[in-house]
């Protein structure tokens, strides 16, 4: 990132957008090429990065749950800890092939505007029949968590909400919307780390400056958001946003076929 309007921009839409089953990560990709114009790696290597914003933020909003699960007060506790740390290698065992895909790919260019479309659309259609189950209350199985470790390593791919996705599959197996996002969003605090760790590790990110003050604008923002935007996501129909977002990625991408 090379300004600080671009930088509060991108913090300010991590920070709103990361609660939401809405894909951050997929917007953030459109906003940075389209109205910044920046190429499609340095997109999604900062829009993965921004993730330690809204993790950090996470933590700090379910701090008390956090720490009881670390330090396995209960039997619960210690069950849930190893249900996150099997998730997490997961995500990363299906997230890091797809992004190192993902970059290597960005010498196609605007192709990645397209993927980012159908990723949106498909995870608006699959929040619309989710939106359908029952909710009578079920229980995280072993099988469970793999697929919700599964899931969220998919996510990687821009367009497809890490939430939308999670929170969908919970909903599909009769949980709760509330139970659904609490669990969504302690998943999240790891996996978020392990990514901005794994990206300077590994793919040589270097943060600077810009990508610093947009991380810290996530977590402002995440942090005084995150209550009310959980709530507001279990009232409104954001498939229809993620569909919406998801045609219009795609009509921006149709005038590099004639080209």
């Amino acid at each position: 990132m090379d300004s600080i309007t671009a930088s509060i921009i991108a913090g300010l839409l991590q920070g709103l957008l990361e609660w939401l089953p809405v894909s951050s990560e997929g917007n953030m990709v459109i906003l940075l090429t389209q109205l910044f114009s920046y190429g499609a790696e340095e997109t999604l290597n900062t829009s993965i990065f921004l993730h330690i914003g809204t993790g950090l933020a996470a933590l700090i909003y379910f701090r008390e749950q956090v720490l009881s699960i670390l330090l396995m007060k209960i039997p619960e506790d210690r069950d849930m800890f190893y249900r996150l740390l099997v998730m997490t290698g997961l995500t990363g065992l299906v997230g890091f092939p797809i992004f190192m895909f993902l970059n290597v790919s960005a010498s196609i260019g605007e192709t990645l505007i397209a993927l980012t479309g159908v990723a949106l659309i498909l995870t608006g259609l699959l929040q619309r029949q989710a939106s359908k189950s029952s909710k009578e209350g079920s229980e995280l199985s072993w099988p469970l968590t793999i697929l919700l470790g599964v899931a969220q390593g998919l996510a990687i791919i821009p367009g497809l909400s890490r939430s939308g996705l999670t929170t969908s599959i919970m909903l599909f197996k009769n949980f709760d919307g509330e139970e659904a996002f609490r669990i969504s969003f302690l998943m999240s605090i790891p996996a978020s780390f392990a990514a901005a760790l794994g990206l300077i590790l590994v793919n040589g990110f270097q943060p600077d400056a810009y990508s610093g003050l947009a991380a810290l604008v996530a977590v402002i923002v995440g942090y005084f958001t995150i209550g009310r935007l959980l709530a507001l996501a279990q009232k409104m129909s954001f498939w229809k946003i993620c569909v919406s977002l998801g045609a219009l990625a795609i009509l921006a991408w149709l005038p590099n076929l004639a080209s």
